[in-house]
């Protein structure tokens, strides 16, 4: 796919790997509509990418958790693009804690921002992708949609779910020329993990994830796993019990130090 002049919708846009994203496809010459709970951030990501390159940039604050806000970024995009080539669903939260403990709104807040937010902007979405047989859906998902982590077991089940929703959809869209990826980032470098970087192993930073969210719009591929991470996808199978029983131990003693829930990406 041609990046210039290409219409591109981002979730989660205000910073990390939505902001990241947001600035490479601009540095493509796209055009972008942009969304995210704060608008203050929202407004000086859109400048910065009208700087950097984007033709046009449609911002508008918007939660994806609730179904008429998601919509009516997808809604936005085509009104002022007329189609959309793009669709990057990055909008994200977590929480590190055992699952005992997480109370019935944090629950709900994870479940809605990181499977049902996508969910609505690619209802919304297809309807305009199928009509002109083309377009790319990324879902941002996570190393622990294949590697689960203890104590961050409901964050796991939710990307777990956005893999399998984003395989399923791949095969209902065979032969529309509609493309369905999943990135699966690793620990990365954003607001939430800059103080505890150390303590929880090397980060990736947002920028390299953000280029291959760009590699993928431009590549479809069926799922984007970074080294060494593929390797423990293909040995999941034979070691999956024993690591299971080692992070929950390591992360146990981590646990104090990891602070708990993550800011919408």
């Amino acid at each position: 796919m041609r990046l210039r002049g290409a219409s591109v919708l981002i979730t989660g846009a205000s910073s990390g790997i939505g902001e990241a994203s947001a600035l490479a496809f601009a540095r493509r010459g796209a055009r972008l509509a942009i969304c995210a709970r704060r608008a203050d951030r929202l407004q000086k990501v859109a400048e910065a990418c009208l700087r950097g390159g984007a033709q046009a940039v449609t911002l508008r604050r918007a939660d994806v958790r609730r179904p008429v806000e998601a919509r009516g970024i997808v809604a936005a995009a085509l009104r002022d693009f007329e189609r959309l080539d793009v669709l990057v669903n990055n909008a994200g939260v977590g929480w590190v804690g055992p699952l005992q403990e997480m109370a019935e709104e944090t629950v709900l807040s994870l479940v809605e921002t990181n499977l049902l937010g996508p969910i609505w902007t690619i209802q919304a979405a297809l309807p305009s992708m199928l009509a002109s047989r083309g377009g790319v859906i990324v879902n941002v998902a996570s190393v622990a949609a294949f590697r689960a982590n203890p104590y961050s077991a409901l964050y796991s089940a939710t990307k777990h779910a956005l893999a399998g929703l984003s395989h399923a959809l791949r095969g209902e869209l065979t032969g529309t020329g509609v493309k369905v990826c999943t990135v699966y980032p690793a620990t990365t470098d954003t607001e939430w993990f800059k103080d505890r970087a150390g303590k929880r192993g090397p980060a990736y930073p947002a920028w390299w994830v953000a280029n291959a969210i760009v590699r993928t719009a431009r590549h479809p591929r069926r799922d984007v796993i970074v080294l060494p991470f593929r390797l423990a996808q293909l040995a999941e199978p034979l070691l999956g019990g024993p690591l299971d029983h080692l992070l929950g131990e390591t992360r146990r003693r981590a646990l104090p130090a990891l602070g708990s829930s993550l800011p919408p990406g």
